[in-house]
């Protein structure tokens, strides 16, 4: 069995204890990898239904989609095979002390999956159980890195509000580190650890934050004439506005597989 190196481990747990838990940690793996094959089954039935398609292009694609199939069904067996142990692992990791405090399901279940995406960094958008939320380190980050003005020679200006945008992006970051992926109690497989981001891991987070970029243009139809409409720079949050209610929601998947590949170097020794 894979054994990762990780810190909080527990000094106490025997051999059998810590297989339960790395157990645990591939059946997580396995939920992920049988969610990424119902999408990849999505994919190919939504692509059989195109009316421009070929009848070699048929053949290829049934043939792919009874591959994929199979392989879902082995990883639907696998999971069921693990099924006792990982209970098991959640049940105590999971249980409330003396006081009724104890760690959040949610929160065992992220650490699970963020372990189990070691090698298979296309497992990580299916990590965390729980997305972020809300407008505060979209508005931050966007102030930072869109909306911010540079000087003639291409550095940022830490105007007031950049400078505020970076401590309100900081605190957002410190808060959805601590409460997403930190055990505050410790459990019969692992002591508490508080994954906290340094200035490293924040300057490294900036760093991507910004994607690319694609210039727009529009063209006159009367006349045929191009200009150059603008760009559009892609960002690791994407705003997505309801034409009917002009309310705007934020996708954070970008960020937090970010996040996550930031916070895994912390889990290991």
């Amino acid at each position: 069995m894979t054994t990762l190196n990780i810190n909080f481990l527990s000094d106490n747990a025997t051999i059998e204890m810590k297989n339960e838990f790395f157990t645990a940690v591939k059946h997580e793996e396995t939920s992920m990898l049988i969610s990424q094959s119902e999408e990849t089954i999505e994919k190919l039935e939504k692509s059989l239904k195109k009316d421009d398609i070929t009848e070699e292009e048929i053949k290829a694609l049934k043939s792919k989609l009874t591959a994929e199939k199979q392989v879902l069904e082995t990883l639907t067996t696998s999971l069921s095979e693990t099924k006792d142990t990982y209970n098991k692992v959640i049940a105590d990791m999971t249980k409330k002390n003396e006081d009724h405090f104890g760690n959040k399901l949610e929160v065992v279940r992220n650490v699970l999956r963020v372990l189990a995406t070691w090698d298979n960094s296309r497992l990580v958008k299916f990590a965390l159980v729980e997305t972020f939320k809300g407008e505060a380190l979209h508005d931050a980050l966007e102030t930072i890195h869109i909306n911010s003005k540079s000087n003639d020679d291409g550095c940022l200006v830490m105007s007031k509000e950049v400078k505020e945008a970076y401590k309100k992006a900081s605190n957002e970051l410190e808060s959805i580190i601590k409460n997403t992926f930190s055990l505050p109690f410790a459990t019969s497989y692992t002591d508490k650890t508080r994954v906290k981001m340094n200035a490293d891991d924040k300057k490294l987070l900036n760093d991507c934050y910004v994607k690319g970029f694609r210039n727009k243009f529009s063209q006159n139809e009367a006349t045929g004439v191009v200009d150059f409409a603008g760009r559009q720079v892609n960002t690791l949050v994407r705003g997505k506005k309801d034409k009917k209610t002009g309310k705007i929601t934020y996708n954070y998947s970008g960020l937090y597989q970010t996040v996550c590949q930031i916070v895994m170097k912390h889990y290991f020794k």
